[in-house]
């Protein structure tokens, strides 16, 4: 009796699964940075308080979202990096011509559009505070004085929070520095460890991660394990697990995400070590939904919000501080119904521009690899690698 065919994982309901959690992840942080540069603060609001205390919960928890990110990425990365070597296809080149197309396709675009925005909210002299950081934001500083050519270099080349501050009013490209020393970080590790590897490429590579290590500093290596987490989730086999185990996970997890974002009794870099755990645990068990995902309204969905999801991280930020200068100046509004109409305006906006972004740009990422392999490598890409968490 022939066995029956099996399915690839791009089709299986874990993919749909890891879809979801992706663009989960990135609206998140997206509605995060929209109620704060909006909205009061939940102790400011003067009228029908309890009304929101859901509503703030669940808009305060960026920051937890990309330590999921983190444990996403790595477990795709490290994953791209295992098979490569076991094909014998690996070289640093390849590798890094992957990374670098998949984040400069979105990064470079981010930056001049992020420039022009900003210039144009400073140029205008559109709610000075707010571009100031005077506003009580809790995300912005003063815009202008990192809105210079250095910085844009800077961050460019990965180099936010080790040299220079994040770009203009984008503060979530501080991840980005992160995620591309972990690309740079775990093959280092992995090559210097893996069975025949030669004295000298052993030499070389850990000597490589000491530098690294060394120069990106500690706030940046206390991040590490988290996405190592992800590497664990890479070769560790999924497990033999049913939808209500699944639903049940997800059930316990989201309120135990909430909390770290609002609790002071667990905080830093311990929080993080605690949801990098949690969320090790739900993708682990997420892998294991190996049946064929249908073709449905929900699935498309969730294959649509993280095929930019990116993109949404990246763009956001700076059109949500022009549209705040624009529409409510330097005073956040109370968060009654005529400004939840406005502000729901500017939140579907923002999506909906970072979404005609990635259009252009991270919807790509294949053919621009491919373009890019052909001329500086003179190969064709030979198969489609998993696109990173963000």
């Amino acid at each position: 009796m022939n066995s029956p065919a099996r399915i690839p994982f791009t089709s299986t309901n874990a993919s749909v699964l890891l879809d979801l959690v992706r663009a989960s992840a990135a609206l998140l942080v997206c509605l995060e940075h929209w109620r704060n540069l909006l909205y009061v603060d939940y102790r400011q609001i003067a009228a029908h308080r309890t009304v929101f205390a859901v509503p703030y919960v669940l808009t305060d928890a960026g920051h937890q979202a990309v330590v999921i990110f983190f444990v996403l990425s790595g477990y795709l990365i490290s994953g791209s990096v295992f098979r490569m070597t076991q094909r014998g296809e690996w070289s640093w080149k390849l590798y890094l011509t992957h990374r670098l197309v998949r984040l400069w396709i979105v990064l470079v675009p981010a930056l001049v559009l992020g420039a022009l925005l900003d210039s144009t909210g400073l140029g205008l002299h559109l709610a000075p505070a707010l571009y100031a950081g005077q506003t009580g934001t809790h995300m912005l500083g003063d815009i202008a004085q990192s809105l210079h050519v250095p910085v844009f270099f800077g961050n460019l080349f990965f180099l936010q929070t080790i040299l220079v501050p994040a770009f203009g009013s984008n503060g979530p490209m501080w991840s980005l520095a992160n995620e591309f020393w972990y690309y740079v970080l775990f093959p280092c590790a992995f090559l210097a460890l893996r069975k025949g590897t030669n004295p000298g490429a052993r030499i070389l590579n850990v000597s490589a991660f000491i530098a690294c290590a060394w120069f990106i500093g500690k706030d940046i290596l206390l991040l590490f394990p988290l996405w190592l987490l992800g590497t664990l989730l890479a070769v560790v086999p999924a497990p033999r697990s049913g939808p209500a185990i699944r639903i049940l996970a997800a059930v316990l997890y989201c309120p135990l995400l909430f909390f770290l974002a609002k609790t002071h009794v667990v905080q830093g870099v311990a929080s993080d070590y605690l949801l990098g755990a949690a969320t090790f645990v739900l993708i682990w068990l997420l892998l294991g939904a190996k049946s064929a995902a249908p073709e449905n309204a929900g699935v498309h969905l969730a294959r649509v919000g993280a095929r930019f999801s990116y993109t949404l991280y990246l763009v956001h930020v700076p059109l949500l501080v022009l549209l705040t200068a624009l529409i409510a100046g330097e005073s956040r509004w109370q968060p009654d119904a005529r400004h939840l109409i406005y502000g729901f305006g500017a939140l579907l906006l923002a999506i909906g521009y970072s979404y005609a972004v990635a259009c252009a740009t991270e919807f790509r990422t294949d053919k621009v690899r491919g373009w890019v392999e052909r001329r500086v490598l003179g190969k064709a890409l030979r198969s489609k690698e998993p696109v990173p968490a963000k």
